[in-house]
């Protein structure tokens, strides 16, 4: 004879089924949460590991093949075309001996960004990723100087500068895109690179 429920178990089944409709939306919740933490930790990552990689890269397209401080349309900070040496440099350091101009900020790399080889190359790179994206522009920024006390200031919000200067701001902003498709800025890297010529190790053979 088949037996039917009783009142109590009856009540039981309501309150477990009851608990369990209340935990999963907010475990579901949670994981959610997480995984978008997740996403934005790997974009913060990728965002300042990739303004690491173009801090090692050359000033502009002359420094790849040459070492020399080049000229720049500033009256600032600018090698000395006679002497071929900036203010406050000696003999054996980087100069301007080969008369190279800097060139204007352009891209001359590929679009998969292997081939890129100096920072001008990632003006108007757009790196997206699942969820978030890399956006990079280069500016060149003036370098006239303006003292506070005994410190030097630099304006970095001018980055309208048509002309060279000696010195170039590359700008990694770093956007979150959700699950409704709204794209909504997270953060951002700032790097300053500076018209010192370009570091070439010698080489020398092992014996």
């Amino acid at each position: 004879m088949r037996r039917g429920l009783s009142l109590i178990e009856l009540i039981f089944t309501i309150v477990i089924i009851a608990i369990v409709f209340t935990v999963i939306p907010k475990v579901i919740l949670s994981l959610n949460k997480s995984d978008k933490f997740s996403i934005r930790q790997d974009a913060l990552f990728n965002g300042f590991s990739l303004v690491q990689m173009i801090s090692k890269l050359p000033w502009d397209e002359n420094n790849t093949a040459n070492i020399d401080i080049l000229h720049t349309n500033s009256n600032y900070f600018d090698c000395n075309q006679t002497t071929t040496r900036r203010i406050g440099s000696f003999v054996g350091s980087r100069s301007c001996e080969n008369n190279l101009s800097a060139s204007a900020i352009s891209s001359d790399g590929v679009a998969d960004y292997n081939l890129f080889n100096d920072v001008d190359d990632f003006n108007g790179a757009d790196i997206n990723a699942s969820y978030y994206g890399l956006r990079v522009g280069v500016k060149y920024i003036p370098d006239s100087v303006v003292y506070s006390g005994q410190k030097a200031i630099f304006d970095l919000n001018d980055t309208n500068q048509s002309n060279s200067t000696n010195i170039k701001m590359v700008d990694v902003n770093i956007s979150y895109q959700g699950k409704r498709g709204k794209i909504k800025q997270i953060s951002g890297f700032n790097y300053i690179s500076t018209n010192v010529g370009q570091i070439i190790l010698g080489k020398r053979v092992w014996r």
